[in-house]
């Protein structure tokens, strides 16, 4: 039996679609725009206005008053009175719809954007994820913010975060994450092809990652580098075990963590 399940997103007009360049979404006068990583365990938002990243546990659970808490005083609440905790994303992907508004709603309030500005909303968006779960999240986001949602795959913004050379040819984009690992190819600045690797050994998740990748390097063109992501990216040995067993260069952002959110905030300014 395979140590794994795959859930694979083919593009195959992909070089059709416009590349995303940072300041794509940059628009003159807007005051208000928000960059939003939503994760199973973590969610960060990013807005000039505090110019600061904005991280809570993406959690909610009933506080002292009986009205429901978010991030860190959910956890605290439930800490001190046994409530029981929503987490309102599951495998990266949103779960429950009014829970995860909520969310949303209070974190926003706390980066200073004011409720229902049309300020653009960028989001990211697992690249294997499904077209229902894609519009289920901007459908999230818009109800939570009131802004114009637009959502970026999550590989793409980590891409362009890191700012590859542009004669860096094909990368394979791997990202880490607590509900979802996922290995996308980009190719002249779009998504291609990704994989999801679904591991049942959670110990060790490196041998489904390297299989993922090898399947995708197939072809004429042979992609020489490793772009590696997510907090599992921070593990000490991840990246020379992947260099090792793929036999390619493997690159690690300074925060991989912020990867995602650091090209959101990228395509909203200038």
């Amino acid at each position: 039996m395979p140590a794994f399940t795959l859930n694979t997103c083919r593009h195959p007009d992909a070089r059709a679609v416009h590349m995303l360049t940072p300041g794509a979404y940059a628009r003159p006068g807007v005051r208000h725009p928000l960059a939003l990583d939503l994760g199973t365990s973590t969610v960060r938002l990013w807005s000039p206005i505090r110019g600061t990243v904005v991280t809570a546990p993406a959690v909610i659970a009933p506080g002292p008053s009986g009205r429901h808490v978010v991030g860190r005083a959910a956890l605290d609440a439930v800490a001190s009175a046994g409530g029981k905790p929503t987490w309102p994303v599951r495998d990266g992907v949103v779960d429950n719809f009014f829970a995860c508004v909520y969310l949303l709603r209070v974190l926003s309030a706390a980066t200073g954007r004011p409720r229902d500005d049309e300020s653009p909303v960028l989001v990211g968006v697992p690249a294997t994820a499904t077209v229902r779960q894609k519009n289920m999240l901007i459908a999230v986001v818009r109800r939570a913010t009131g802004g114009r949602v637009a959502a970026v795959e999550e590989p793409l913004a980590a891409a362009l975060a890191c700012r590859p050379g542009p004669d860096c040819g094909d990368v394979l984009a791997v990202d880490i994450g607590d509900g979802r690992t996922e290995v996308a190819r980009i190719t002249d600045g779009t998504v291609v092809a990704a994989e999801r690797a679904d591991v049942t050994n959670t110990v060790d998740q490196i041998p489904a990652i390297v299989a993922c990748v090898r399947r995708l390097s197939a072809g004429p063109q042979r992609v020489r580098r490793l772009l590696l992501t997510g907090g599992g990216a921070t593990h000490p040995d991840v990246a020379a075990r992947l260099a090792a067993m793929t036999g390619r260069a493997v690159s690690v952002p300074a925060e991989p963590r912020l990867a995602t959110l650091a090209g959101l905030r990228l395509l909203l300014t200038r």
